[in-house]
């Protein structure tokens, strides 16, 4: 994620002939944290990765290499934009570029996301690679995630970054065609409609343990021992 995010990250400001104290100065940062960000010495915060997608005016899937379609998504939430052929010039007196991080519809669209798919916290939390307890206190909103577990959770449950993040209402998850919505899933063969008929029949005792496994299996995403 950092070597992807740290390029693009560099790519965007050289298109548009800036010098890191120009974003710095922009996003609130120093123009060596804008550096370190670059050479993959540092991973951003949520809330440098908003003020930074805010100001290239690209969606966070664009800049974590989730999509190669650099133009935002549609209903995007955003302040600046420089794709819109506006002269824009960063040395001006502007205040300083600082999109909220919305924590609450955060919490609000991770607690649906799982109960849509009858998963309980300890599901998720094993698949993302977290404690269920941080899984907990992210669906009561008492904590930021950090860029790696949102990542993961996108990853996980099939949706954009935008979208978990409360950016956009678009849900379908970001993917290199660009395309404006996710293919529907297929309906399910005859395996899995065994799997399911399995799963039913279960005692009560089994069935939060294969709801795990599954989860497990489902994680379309490499997950080590990341922390929140």
């Amino acid at each position: 994620m950092d070597d992807v995010f740290a390029t693009r990250l560099k790519a965007l400001r050289l298109s548009y002939r800036f010098k890191l104290k120009d974003v710095g100065d922009s996003v609130g940062c120093s123009l060596k944290t804008i550096g370190n960000l670059e050479n993959s010495r540092k991973s951003p915060s949520i809330a440098m990765a908003l003020s930074l997608a805010n100001f290239f005016g690209v969606s966070l899937d664009y800049l974590f290499g989730r999509t190669d379609v650099e133009t935002p998504l549609d209903g995007i939430k955003r302040e600046n934009n420089f794709l819109c052929g506006e002269t824009v010039d960063v040395n001006e007196n502007k205040p300083r570029i600082e999109p909220e991080f919305e924590l609450e519809t955060f919490a609000a669209r991770l607690k649906e996301l799982r109960l849509a798919r009858r998963l309980i916290q300890r599901n998720v939390g094993e698949a993302v690679g977290c404690h269920t307890k941080s899984i907990n206190s992210l669906e009561k909103a008492r904590r930021a995630p950090s860029i790696d577990v949102i990542l993961a959770l996108a990853d996980f449950f099939g949706v954009s970054v935008d979208y978990l993040v409360g950016w956009t209402d678009d849900k379908p998850a970001a993917n290199d065609g660009g395309s404006e919505a996710a293919s529907p899933s297929p309906p399910p063969d005859e395996e899995r409609k065994k799997l399911i008929g399995m799963i039913e029949n279960m005692r009560e005792e089994n069935i939060e343990k294969a709801m795990s496994y599954i989860a497990f299996l489902g994680c379309g995403r490499q997950c080590g021992d990341k922390k929140i």
